[in-house]
C-alpha cells in the first residue's frame, strides 16, 4: 500500500491533531432495544415449573370430593397469584412489562370478540362430542357438577371468581410460558409448545372428570389446546397480553355463568 493510501485509511484525527480511539462495531447482530432472549435452562424451568404446579393443581381442584366446594376454586386462585407475580417480576426485570401489559383502546371489545366465537364454537363442539341422551353428555354434567350448582345464589361468585383466574392464567401461560420458549424454540414454535403444555396440564381431569359408561373426559384437554392456540394467536397479532386476557377471561366466565349444557 502506498502512503497516500495508508493517510487515506486511518481514522480522522481528534482536536488538537491527536488520532481518537477507532471506533467499536457490535458484531453480535442483537438489537440493543431488545431483552436477551430466554436460555434453554431458563425457558425449560418456567415450562416445567408451571406446567407441573398447574397439573398439581387441577388434580387437587378437580378431585370428586371438592365437587362445588369453595377449596377448589380457592386451590386454583392461590396458585395463578403466585405464578402471576412471579410472571410480573420476570417480565419487570426484562424491561418488557410496560409494552407487555399496556392496554390500548380496543381491547375490551377485541377480547370479548373473540371470547364470543370460541363460546360460540364450545357449543357447537358440545353437540358433536357429547350431544343430548348420548353416554358422553356426562363429561358436560361431570363438569359442572364440579362448578357447582349453576342455578345457586353463589353463581355470581364462581363466575367472577372463574374471571379472575382465567386472567391470571393468560398472563402466566402467554406471559411468561410462551415467552420464555421463545427463546430456544422460536416464536411459532413456542406457540404450539405452551399450548400442548397447558393442555397437559389439564392431563388430570381425563380421569377425574371421567365416566364408567362414557369413559375418560377429554373436554377440557381438548377446549385447553384449541382455546390456547388461539389466546397465543392474538398475542401475536396484537403483539400485547391485554386482548388475550380479556378474551380468556370473557370466555371462562361466560362458560360457568352461562352453560352450553343443563340438565
Amino acid at each position: 500500500m502506498r502512503q497516500g493510501d495508508e493517510r487515506a485509511a486511518a481514522p480522522p484525527a481528534a482536536p488538537g491533531g491527536d488520532a481518537g480511539p477507532a471506533p467499536r462495531v457490535d458484531l453480535s447482530g442483537s438489537d440493543p432495544r431488545e431483552p436477551p432472549r430466554a436460555t434453554r435452562r431458563e425457558a425449560a424451568l418456567a415450562a416445567a415449573s408451571v406446567t407441573a404446579g398447574t397439573a398439581l393443581a387441577v388434580s387437587y381442584a378437580f378431585h370428586p370430593e371438592r365437587a362445588g366446594a369453595i377449596g377448589m376454586l380457592a386451590a386454583l386462585t392461590a396458585l395463578y397469584a403466585v405464578l402471576a407475580a412471579v410472571t410480573v417480576m420476570w417480565l419487570r426485570g426484562r424491561g418488557e412489562l410496560r409494552a407487555a401489559l399496556r392496554p390500548r383502546s380496543g381491547d375490551l371489545a377485541r377480547g370479548a370478540f373473540v371470547a364470543a366465537a370460541l363460546y360460540g364454537l364450545a357449543m357447537a363442539a358440545q353437540l358433536v362430542l357429547a350431544p343430548r341422551g348420548s353416554p358422553r353428555e356426562a363429561w358436560l354434567l361431570r363438569l359442572y357438577l364440579q362448578l357447582g350448582d349453576p342455578s345457586a345464589d353463589a353463581r355470581v361468585f364462581v363466575g367472577a371468581t372463574v374471571f379472575v383466574v382465567a386472567a391470571l392464567e393468560e398472563l402466566v401461560w402467554r406471559g411468561l410460558v410462551m415467552r420464555a420458549l421463545e427463546g430456544p424454540l422460536g416464536r411459532g414454535s413456542a406457540w404450539l409448545s405452551s399450548s400442548a403444555l397447558f393442555a397437559a396440564a389439564h392431563a388430570p381431569t381425563l380421569f377425574l372428570l371421567g365416566d364408567p359408561v362414557a369413559g375418560p373426559n377429554p373436554l377440557l384437554v381438548a377446549a385447553g389446546l384449541g382455546c390456547s392456540i388461539v389466546w397465543g394467536r392474538v398475542v401475536h397479532l396484537y403483539g400485547r397480553l391485554p386482548p388475550a386476557i380479556f378474551a380468556h377471561a370473557f370466555f371462562s366466565w361466560a362458560i360457568v355463568s352461562f352453560p352450553i349444557w343443563r340438565p
